[in-house]
């Protein structure tokens, strides 16, 4: 009597159950809460690597904005989720930044949640009011430095990434400058083309039609290197403040918890889709860089982001409640 089969049976059992998570995810949708007002650009990005993904994975995404208190309602709602990878959240700087920022937090950014990888990386653009004596940032350093304590800059809020990116610009410039904090960007352009406010760190787009019209200008990017996009505009740091790389991103996040072979699986889907021709295109002209990412290497760059974060907000003296 031939037992093999019998015998088989057991094994393939155990490497079932021992497979079972990955294998059979997902099982019903996935769905992403994004900590930011619909129709924006955290929505393009989004949309167009889950269009992508829900291809290889055989599911749809669902795509919930749940925007306010700087990503806090998007994250807790993630981090309370199930961690079995069908639930997801999308969230920028705001969770390197907040764990410093707010003085109670009901959960715990790098305890509750981890990082699959990033989805999508940009710089921020440093302009200035066509009103201000300017052109240049070594002119605007050294206009600063002769005008102590008179140069000042908006931002969309107390903790954003333009507030605190502009805290560490003053920090390595060695300048003082005063914030004037406002509730979006398109509040904070009048007062910048009159040169009631002076300074802005902003994503590229909503202030392209003031830089043409010359009533804005562009003087310099945040980003280690030159954009191909705009090849005339110089970094930060070869402009005359040297080491000077801030960014603001999209990273995706799982409850912690969440088995490893089904992070994997969403790593892995996220990355070819990152990788697809139109996809990345798709984003590109957005303004964001599509960057595909390890497990590993989203984990040590979280890690680094919050430090960086962290210590812009303790020298900013900003809390929130």
């Amino acid at each position: 009597m031939d037992n093999r089969p019998a015998m088989r049976a057991p094994i393939l059992l155990i490497l079932a159950l021992l497979a079972g998570p990955a294998q059979a995810f997902p099982e019903r949708p996935i769905r992403i809460y994004i900590a930011f007002a619909g129709g924006g650009l955290a929505d393009i990005v989004a949309r167009a690597l889950t269009d992508r993904m829900s291809l290889e994975l055989g599911q749809p995404f669902v795509l919930e904005n749940r925007p306010g208190a700087g990503g806090n309602l998007a994250m807790e709602s993630g981090a309370r989720a199930a961690p079995d990878g069908h639930t997801l959240v999308m969230v920028g700087p705001g969770a390197a930044i907040n764990g410093t920022l707010y003085k109670k937090l009901s959960y715990n950014p790098n305890r509750d949640l981890v990082p699959i990888s990033l989805m999508g990386w940009g710089p921020y653009a440093l302009y200035s009011s066509g009103a201000l004596p300017v052109s240049s940032v070594a002119e605007l350093v050294a206009y600063a430095r002769a005008n102590p304590g008179k140069l000042n800059y908006g931002s969309v809020g107390i903790g954003s990434g333009g507030h605190l990116t502009a805290v560490l610009f003053a920090l390595a410039a060695g300048i003082e400058m005063q914030h004037i904090p406002y509730k979006g960007i398109q509040a904070i352009v009048p007062d910048l083309v009159s040169g009631e406010v002076q300074l802005v760190f902003n994503a590229f787009g909503p202030l392209n039609t003031f830089v043409q019209s010359g009533k804005v200008r562009l003087l310099a990017v945040t980003a280690p290197e030159r954009l191909a996009q705009f090849p005339a505009v110089p970094t930060i740091a070869e402009a005359g403040v040297p080491g000077f790389d801030a960014a603001g991103w999209y990273i995706l996040f799982a409850p912690s918890g969440t088995p490893r072979g089904v992070l994997e699986r969403l790593n892995l889907e996220l990355g070819k889709a990152i990788a697809h021709r139109e996809t990345f295109e798709r984003i590109e002209k957005v303004g964001m860089r599509p960057i595909a990412q390890s497990l590993d290497e989203a984990a040590r760059f979280f890690a680094r982001e919050t430090e960086k974060w962290s210590r812009a907000v303790k020298a900013s003296g900003a809390t929130a409640d």
